[in-house]
């Protein structure tokens, strides 16, 4: 199996990569950071492109060294922006955050489907993933329900080609009091591990979904 996973140059991206590759697949990884995506590339002992997949140019430029047959897609975001408190944001810093939050986990996703979506086989996968729980009400939180609305959308498009659409998002965490299900697993190879099942035989029947890594705790407690 031909996978490719956006966000290679971080440490999600990388552990995503890792799981498709120990599973046996030949994996190519993408990522806008040259250094730390080449670092990923050799230590995982596999190919690598460069490129900003929030960017339709960049994209563009690359758009003949993505495999000609894929697949599986994971889509993961690479923030390169840190936004700081939001407690002393100005309206403009307010804007940039809710801009870069859409460009980061919708955005990228969105034009790499666009640029690679027609390589994928015939019952291939399009995993798209949300790596924090985000706070009510904030942009994330917006921006991954858009995602989540966008994930049905193209799981009825692909759905024609027997591709399945999914997203892979971190769910709430554990509370105080409550343990959870193997609380102490990393939530990056739990995600891993998802996304994995999501590309299987196994899990054809499922897509259009937002599905949650939450270590075992309920959505609503108490």
């Amino acid at each position: 199996m031909e996978v490719l996973v956006t966000g290679g140059d971080t440490d999600l991206g990388r552990t995503i990569a890792e799981s498709f590759r120990d599973a046996g697949h030949r994996v190519v990884i993408s990522g806008a950071r040259r250094d730390d995506l080449e670092v990923a590339a050799k230590e995982l002992d596999v190919d690598a492109i460069v490129c900003d997949n929030t960017d339709p140019a960049s994209l563009e430029q690359v758009r003949s060294l993505f495999p000609h047959h894929l697949d599986t897609i994971v889509n993961v975001p690479a923030p390169m922006w840190d936004a700081g408190d939001p407690r002393t944001f100005s309206l403009a810093d307010h804007a940039a955050a809710w801009r870069h939050a859409l460009d980061a986990t919708l955005l990228s996703a969105m034009l790499t489907v666009q640029v690679v979506g027609d390589h994928l086989r015939s019952g291939g996968s399009i995993i798209s993933v949300v790596p924090e729980n985000p706070r009510d009400g904030s942009a994330d939180a917006a921006i991954k329900a858009a995602l989540a609305n966008w994930t049905q959308g193209q799981a009825t498009h692909f759905g024609t080609r027997g591709i399945t659409v999914n997203t892979v998002a971190s769910g709430r965490r554990a509370q105080e009091g409550y343990a959870g299900i193997g609380s102490e697993a990393p939530v990056a190879s739990e995600i891993a591990k998802l996304a994995l099942f999501l590309s299987t035989p196994a899990a054809r029947h499922i897509t259009g979904q937002t599905m949650h890594v939450s270590n075992g705790a309920l959505a609503h407690l108490g």
